[in-house]
């Protein structure tokens, strides 16, 4: 099995609801990094594990604002996290 489908079939970090893969995992095969959206409390957040921006809203207002910013820049984004150790 390859690295990538032993990541893609990993568990979600706890509290994340939805995750969609960036244009960068799709580039290089690293399906480790994505946006992740997670509901904690009132809230709900996406944030970029490539390039750490992050969207947050009140569950009221999420599937309007937070679960499609998370998707459009999730088609968009080639940026790759830091190294660990940098």
């Amino acid at each position: 099995m390859s690295r990538t489908a032993r990541e893609s079939s990993a568990v979600w970090p706890e509290g994340v609801i939805a995750r969609h893969l960036t244009k960068a995992a799709e580039i290089t095969g690293d399906s480790t990094i994505t946006v992740d959206v997670t509901e904690t409390g009132d809230e709900v957040r996406a944030v970029c594990r490539g390039c750490g921006a992050d969207r947050l809203n009140s569950i009221a207002y999420s599937n309007v604002t937070v679960v499609p910013w998370a998707r459009a820049h999730a088609e968009s984004c080639r940026a790759l996290p830091r190294p660990e150790g940098s």
